[in-house]
């Protein structure tokens, strides 16, 4: 739990420079500009009124992949993206008021079709579905075929281009229906390892459901008995990240509220990004005492699946195919979480496949969110250095454990033109398919 407030916090640093050799984008450009030093000034300065709100700011701010690894590198935990975070809520509040401002606004269409999604899709996860109904059809009716063949695609930007060729398969409508309430324990002669609450997410839910289903199951298989509350809402992570924070609290009160009444002993992520945010609701509560003791609480619950099953779980057989298998981390699942081995570890439990460390998986793969959406040129640079490592590792199959990331490094592999050689997983599922294929070898 953080005990400084992001105006403490950024009055803490010294500018040691701990921060600046773990830094993705520093690492990048070598721009100051762009390391947790420069940033953290420009975001006082701006804070504590020594500067103006300009659109340079705003600029230089938004490179920010806030994924923290400059807080884990710091000898005093300096809280940069929470800096930054206010920074830009300023930025933000300021070029809706003043009168003038040399901040470029996004078109009225943009900022309609953008607040609505924040606001009214994410936040809803009856909507959010429609969305993902309507990807299925335009995967299953022939209709993406069409359009790829008519070569529409190339009306639109190329970062949206190569991200329609990698989006998963949409499992259909009927496949995509609330989930168990509850999921007993596999392990029907003994006693349960716990009782785990699953937090389905929102866009996982549709983008991902297939995984979310696996790891239902592999919390099951590994002993625990499962709840999924059906009153869960999205955690207003992208939400907070984008200055909607009276939108985040919303969410986080509904979810607090959601998971209370199913007296559980954890609470239950397969996405860092999800798990990060369930874990700091204490930081939206600060001014309000009756709410904050509650996130403590619920926050107090939240586990990776990878780190409560090998932690708490007892993993079955499990065997691989003889492949050789290597793991990107999720930035907030091994800077804020601060569950950095537990995959890893996991996998390499699984017979019949190799584990080959990733060299300098510290960095960021430039995912961060919707930040390789929005600053598409860096996040590719980011990239492209992320995949000279896999390639170094000549694996089959690259293990991730958060949505973004699995998308980002699928990317990767799209953009190499490596697709028949590499293999993108989360891990819950590569860790299902291995019990599996266990269990079937067993019965022959």
């Amino acid at each position: 739990m953080k005990l400084l407030t992001a105006e403490e916090s950024m009055k803490t640093c010294v500018r040691c420079g701990a921060c600046r050799n773990v830094c993705p984008t520093l690492n990048i450009t070598g721009r100051e500009a762009d390391g947790p030093r420069g940033r953290v000034l420009m975001a006082r300065s701006l804070i504590e009124g020594n500067i103006p709100v300009n659109q340079e700011i705003k600029e230089q701010l938004d490179r920010c992949l806030l994924c923290s690894a400059c807080v884990d590198a710091c000898p005093i935990d300096v809280q940069v993206p929470d800096i930054v975070m206010l920074a830009k809520e300023r930025i933000a509040a300021e070029t809706e008021t003043a009168a003038k401002t040399d901040i470029k606004k996004p078109a009225y269409p943009e900022r309609t079709f953008k607040d609505y999604f924040f606001d009214h899709v994410l936040a809803n996860q009856k909507r959010l579905n429609t969305v993902g109904n309507l990807l299925w059809f335009y995967q299953k009716s022939g209709l993406q075929t069409v359009t790829r063949g008519l070569g529409i695609l190339k009306f639109f930007p190329e970062q949206m281009r190569q991200m329609e060729r990698i989006t998963p398969a949409i499992l259909p409508p009927s496949r995509r229906k609330h989930h168990p309430e509850f999921t007993p324990s596999a392990y029907e002669e003994k006693e349960p390892r716990g009782r785990a609450a699953f937090f389905h997410g929102c866009i996982m839910d549709v983008m991902f459901r297939e995984t979310n289903d696996n790891s239902i199951k592999l919390l099951s298989k590994t002993g625990f008995d499962v709840v999924t509350p059906n009153a869960q809402v999205c955690c207003g992570a992208l939400h907070h990240h984008s200055g909607k924070k009276d939108k985040a609290i919303e969410l986080a009160k509904a979810n607090i509220q959601a998971f209370e009444e199913e007296n559980v002993d954890y609470i239950i992520t397969n996405a860092g990004g999800c798990g990060s945010a369930l874990a700091e609701y204490a930081d939206l509560f600060r001014d309000d005492l009756h709410w904050l003791e509650r996130a403590k609480a619920f926050s107090a619950k939240i586990r990776d699946i990878s780190e409560i099953i090998y932690e708490k779980g007892e993993m079955p057989a499990a065997a691989g195919r003889g492949e050789r298998v290597t793991y990107q981390p999720s930035c907030h699942l091994q800077y804020v979480m601060k569950v950095k081995d537990a995959p890893a570890k996991l996998v390499k439990q699984i017979s019949n496949s190799e584990y080959v460390d990733l060299p300098e998986k510290k960095y960021c793969c430039g995912s961060a969110g919707i930040y390789n959406l929005l600053q598409p040129k860096l996040a590719n640079e980011i990239l492209d250095k992320k995949m000279s490592r896999v390639k170094e590792t000549e694996s089959a199959v690259l293990i991730t454990a958060n949505p973004g990331c699995f998308l980002q490094m699928k990317l990767g592999v799209y953009r190499e033109g490596m697709e028949d050689q590499i293999e993108t997983k989360h891990v819950a599922d590569y860790l299902m398919e291995s019990i599996e294929r266990a269990e079937s070898a067993g019965k022959q």
